[in-house]
């Protein structure tokens, strides 16, 4: 070993062939090793330039390690952070029935763009475009990549070096540095804000109005709340305000909900349809949120607007491909069913979930342990939507915290990350746990087999 601040001789590297070597026994284009090993060389270069130590007998280890990384990049990971709907995990899982119908483009074709009745060019948007009218409640609707895109697009079309009136509290940041004065910069329109962080009445956008103003830009607070002494205008009132100007009003839901959540314990998030229905021209909304879907964005709203929207040339760079659109089918379907539908659905059935059958899980998981270097104890807890759904609500919940006569938690952590499939828990106060509220209980026995080999 070398140590830190010692000279290094860069001679007793080991060289790319005798990684190559090291990893004969890895699956990967030959090319890829290569490119690996010299990505590595040249990284551990780089630190010994700056003094810090390295173990060279351990470099044929860690080139595997890197190897093996790229082998399995994408896998499968259980959820136990308590987070149902998680960004970092994929959002919402898929269902049963999506996977099977995902069968329709196994080794063949089908007719994304192809109007069987006649023969000719069909139009993509019109596999989905009644099952949006449907849920929405609204004349037309289409899909596109994601909401990101339904947003860009949808000011992009409206509002391209026009005037966007937005309130000041709804200048949002999401994950991934999407926000909403950026967003509008890059579509192309001019942002005019109104009123404060905390207030902003009807008059301040009336006042607002100008021959360039082109949209009323709502967007919902999705991801905070602001309480005290606020106050924000109802989108009935901007809606009317829209309509006395002949100026249209675009709703940015986000989550987009199609069912009432509150029956889940939950703050209520405003739906769809109702936002339709309180006269709101244009609505965009997620796919795999609360709609628990693939990943798409929703453009919704009156027809004259959706068609104007399908003629911008940047919808070609934002359309959803076949697999999406078969996906997103499924996910619409979902909801044709009413409440017994949802269970169906894999985000309802984890927030349906009750609390009691979770407490049953996790004292069978406890007892089912045969480690003697663990402590297993059943916790009351507390999981969220996630995704910027509800951020403010809690849902009782039920976990297993772990301590480990050795490991502190952050090692019992990356231990179990480490495990095939993953699993992904939380910290609290040196505790690691495994909330139930996301975990399927097929599961729970490989939970059982990785704590074993803690």
């Amino acid at each position: 070993m070398i140590k830190d601040n010692e000279p290094f001789d860069l001679s007793t590297l080991p060289s790319v062939a005798a990684l190559l070597q090291s990893a004969e026994e890895i699956d990967l284009p030959h090319n890829m090793k290569t490119n690996e090993a010299r990505h590595m060389l040249a990284d551990i270069r780089l630190l010994t330039s700056k003094g810090r130590s390295i173990k060279v007998d351990q470099l044929p280890d860690q080139f595997i390690m890197r190897l093996q990384k790229i082998q399995n990049s994408l896998r499968k990971v259980i959820n136990g952070t308590g987070v149902v709907i998680h960004t970092n995990l994929g959002r919402s899982p898929l269902s049963d029935q999506m996977i099977e119908a995902m069968e329709e483009l196994r080794d063949g074709y089908v007719n994304l763009e192809l109007d069987l009745d006649d023969g000719r060019r069909g139009n993509r948007h019109d596999h989905l475009r009644p099952w949006i009218q449907s849920i929405s409640a609204a004349e037309d609707g289409i899909l596109v990549n994601n909401n990101a895109a339904a947003v860009l697009l949808t000011l992009n079309t409206l509002a391209y070096r026009k005037e966007v009136i937005i309130s000041r509290g709804q200048l949002v940041e999401i994950g991934g540095s999407f926000r909403i004065p950026e967003i509008l910069r890059k579509a192309g329109s001019k942002l005019v804000e109104v009123g404060t962080t905390n207030r902003t009445h009807l008059k301040d956008y009336e006042e607002a109005i100008t021959p360039r103003t082109r949209l009323l830009l709502w967007v919902h607070t999705s991801n905070y709340k602001i309480s005290g002494f606020t106050k924000e205008v109802s989108l009935q009132d901007l809606a009317a305000l829209g309509q006395k100007h002949s100026i249209p009003v675009m709703a940015d839901l986000g989550s987009g909900a199609l069912v009432p959540i509150d029956k889940f314990g939950l703050q209520r998030e405003p739906l769809v349809s109702e936002v339709i229905g309180a006269g709101v021209d244009i609505v965009t909304f997620s796919v795999d949120k609360l709609l628990g879907g693939p990943q798409g964005g929703v453009i919704a709203g009156r027809q004259v607007l959706i068609k104007k929207i399908e003629k911008n040339n940047l919808l070609r760079a934002l359309r959803p491909d076949k697999t999406q659109i078969l996906l997103t089918l499924q996910a619409l379907k979902g909801f044709s069913n009413g409440q017994d539908g949802l269970h169906d659905i894999p985000v309802y059935r984890d927030l349906l979930t009750p609390v009691e059958t979770l407490k049953k899980r996790a004292e069978a998981l406890v007892g089912r342990n045969e480690n003697s270097s663990l402590s297993l104890s059943v916790l009351d807890t507390e999981a969220q939507v996630g995704s910027g759904a509800s951020p403010s609500e809690k849902m009782a919940s039920v976990g297993i915290g772990i301590k480990h006569a050795k490991m502190k938690a952050a090692r019992i952590s990356s231990c179990l990350r480490s495990n095939y499939p993953a699993i992904m828990g939380r910290i609290t106060d040196d505790l690691f746990i495994i909330d139930l509220k996301a975990v399927r209980e097929s599961e729970d026995a490989i939970i059982v087999a990785a704590l074993r080999l803690l």
